[in-house]
């Protein structure tokens, strides 16, 4: 969800998760070391491969890297003999997540997964990775077998929204892409959205969902998914969807809305006289000045006694917003 904090006071309460990591990271040690990343098609998803003399001496956990200075996409490490001492052995839509290139240079990092939460579930988009022959019979993909190759493969690792990955199934190379991942957020409350974008595979708590990259391709198909389970729902209750006037989408947890007597009906949806309406809705406001909103119901709900704080330029936007949603 985009979101603009006005001040200090809005984002110390929106999400203290990060002062805790940032605090854990500070004090934990770093090391770093400069690798040559090679393309080497390994066909393992989800790591690297490095020299065996790099390897920590007293460590029997699942070590994580990543390259430079922030941690977009991790990789767990594997020790291969055959890889050069001054390398790091990616596959192709490896060095595409990290936005590196065959013989680049750059400086990685030891990942400390402690605040990643448990996945779970992960939905993918997949396809084919290579498009069958003109007037080939559309290729169906095994969804059982993909999710059993990427419980197997994925187990301890952990994956990012939007990461590329290439698994062979049958002897075929699929690609997938990570769209929605699901976590438990300690910080997530009766009125906030959960901030989760990264989360670690349980093979026996992970839940995998796949939908096609393309709906209306003819070329491949999904095996049939009709007993595959629903996306599970936020975790403490219903969610509106609310759409702005410049596009933009906000999940907002119905309760949060209860104030907002214009919204009524899609808080209220699936009950009494609005069991016919859908948990949707279209304001009259753009997203940055509908964000302020938010920073301000979560802060009377979060914190009824204290003032809310705010930059007066935005006064009259923010009264167009309240008269628009019917804020109380």
């Amino acid at each position: 969800m985009p979101w603009v904090a006005n001040n200090n006071q809005a984002g110390e309460f929106r999400l203290p998760s990060h002062a805790a990591f940032l605090k854990s990271a500070q004090a934990s040690l770093s090391p770093m070391q400069t690798f040559r990343a090679q393309q080497y098609e390994h066909k393992v998803p989800f790591c690297v491969y490095l020299h065996p003399s790099h390897a920590p001496t007293q460590s029997s956990d699942a070590l994580f890297v990543y390259p430079r200075t922030y941690a977009q996409y991790v990789s767990q490490v594997r020790f291969l003999d055959d890889v050069p001492e001054d390398a790091v052995w990616c596959s192709s839509e490896q060095l595409i997540n990290l936005e590196l290139c065959d013989s680049q240079e750059a400086t990685w990092r030891w990942y400390n997964p402690a605040q990643d939460p448990v996945a779970a579930s992960i939905t993918f988009e997949i396809r084919p990775l290579v498009s069958p022959d003109n007037g080939t019979a559309p290729y169906v993909v095994d969804v059982a077998a993909v999710k059993s190759r990427l419980a197997e493969l994925g187990h301890g690792n952990i994956l990012t929204e939007n990461e590329r990955v290439v698994l062979y199934v049958h002897d075929m190379p699929l690609f997938l892409r990570v769209v929605h991942l699901e976590g438990h957020d300690p910080n997530e409350t009766e009125f906030t959205m959960p901030n989760v974008f990264r989360g670690r595979v349980d093979a026996a708590t992970t839940s995998f969902h796949l939908v096609k990259e393309n709906p209306d391709s003819d070329e491949y198909a999904l095996s049939d998914t009709a007993d595959d389970d629903p996306l599970p729902a936020s975790f403490k209750g219903s969610v509106v969807n609310v759409y702005t006037n410049d596009d933009e989408m906000f999940p907002v947890k119905k309760k949060l809305l209860w104030p907002c007597i214009k919204l009524t009906s899609a808080v209220m949806a699936g009950h009494g006289i609005h069991k016919d309406k859908a948990s949707v809705v279209h304001v009259d406001v753009d997203c940055l000045t509908f964000d302020r909103v938010l920073l301000y119901l979560e802060h009377a709900a979060l914190h009824p006694d204290d003032s809310f704080q705010f930059d007066p330029h935005f006064t009259d936007g923010l009264l167009h917003a309240a008269r628009t949603v019917g804020c109380q």
